[in-house]
């Protein structure tokens, strides 16, 4: 379904869109699109090849909710057909990537959603705390102690909002298992979760704002220059994002040398060129500067990004090789291709799974680091940057 104007000019689809604010009133209107805008920092749209998008959601402290409200979007990712990938230790960082009309949905209606579900897990809350004021239950809630009762507490409303989101993800006609009489309620958070949100469930993939999503559309149209990494041409309002191909640039003079990222990296959003701090990356981008001192290209390789050149500037992230969404050789053959570097003179200074990635895009790229341990990789970066000239392949 393409996102368009027409969303928002048919007669019924503010009325019965979910979760739509209608009818309140401006007040109300204005007091929840301000309560819904405290759950989420959502970042920039980026556009990307083949109708694809990328944003970045930054989920406040909020008490500690921010790495549980952080959880439900991932989890309701897959009801939007997006990925959600986790940015930072805290977790309280998503990368969300997909066909960009689809991102854009996700991130309308996210804050919606999760004000929606905090709503059913206060409900519980109400229901645990009822139950804990009642005579019969004195006994083990003094037990716990005063801080015992506010640990249990959250994490009683912790268990049924992540059981709220879990229902909302799924199809309205899931059977959810009833409240056992028998069990005490502190016991059955999950349980309590699965009934309410079977009771309010809402097609939250129908919640998103049109509006909202439009915006972003527009301003990542209105905003994001054409990188190298993927160019994008002016697109008009609501139209549908499709594939898109620049005129290939010249390939600069001299070898396109690729280096390796790393696992360290600084804490904060920085060109490429110095993002990475691991001790590998920091000694293949020294011989990489001296191979291209007279002239070529340097290009880091990323499991997560791909191709960057030393200018794009991007947030600190976690991912590996092992981890699902790791860029494929497809994808980097694209991104060669609209760097104009499909038949560069190509020297890879990178260990394993890079260099398996990259000579299947460069096949007759010069390995000089292939079959070395990372000792005698540290050793041949050394001998490369002190004789510039000597591209050899190790055997």
């Amino acid at each position: 379904m393409r996102l368009c104007d027409e969303d928002l000019r048919r007669d019924d689809g503010p009325a019965r869109r979910p979760l739509w604010d209608a009818g309140w009133g401006p007040e109300r209107a204005a007091a929840h699109a301000a309560r819904c805008a405290r759950y989420v920092d959502t970042g920039r749209l980026h556009l990307r090849a083949r109708g694809r998008g990328a944003v970045r959601l930054d989920f406040p402290y909020a008490t500690g909710r921010g790495p549980l409200r952080a959880e439900a979007g991932a989890a309701l990712a897959t009801r939007f057909g997006v990925q959600a990938r986790r940015l930072d230790r805290s977790g309280r960082a998503l990368r969300i990537t997909g066909p960009a009309e689809d991102v854009a949905r996700y991130a309308a209606a996210l804050p919606r959603v999760l004000d929606y579900a905090e709503q059913l897990a206060s409900w519980a809350a109400r229901m645990y705390g009822a139950c804990a004021r009642k005579p019969q239950h004195t006994e083990h809630f003094e037990a716990l102690g005063a801080s015992g009762r506010r640990s249990a507490a959250t994490y009683f409303r912790a268990l049924a909002f992540l059981r709220v989101v879990e229902v909302l993800t799924g199809p309205q006609d899931v059977v959810v298992p009833e409240i056992d009489p028998a069990l005490p309620l502190w016991e059955q958070a999950r349980t309590i979760g699965g009934v309410l949100g079977a009771y309010g469930w809402v097609e939250v993939r129908d919640a998103y704002c049109p509006a909202a999503a439009l915006q972003l559309l527009d301003d990542a149209e209105r905003t994001q220059a054409p990188t190298p990494r993927w160019p994008v041409p002016t697109a008009h309002r609501g139209e549908q994002l499709a594939l898109f191909a620049a005129a290939d640039p010249q390939p600069a003079p001299g070898p396109v040398v690729v280096i390796p990222c790393s696992g360290p990296k600084r804490d904060h959003a920085a060109p490429a060129g110095r993002l990475y701090t691991g001790p590998l990356h920091t000694h293949a981008r020294r011989t990489a500067d001296a191979l291209t001192n007279h002239g070529g290209t340097v290009l880091i390789l990323s499991a997560l990004h791909g191709l960057l050149t030393l200018e794009q500037v991007i947030e600190p992230y976690e991912h590996t090789w092992k981890d699902a969404g790791s860029v494929t050789v497809e994808e980097l053959r694209a991104q060669a291709a609209a760097l104009g570097l499909t038949g560069a003179d190509v020297v890879l200074l990178t260990p394993g799974e890079y260099t398996k990635r990259a000579a299947a895009v460069w096949p007759r790229a010069r390995t000089p680091l292939a079959h070395l341990g990372i000792g005698y990789q540290r050793a041949r970066l050394t001998a490369l940057r002190e004789t510039a000239t000597r591209y050899t392949t190790a055997a």
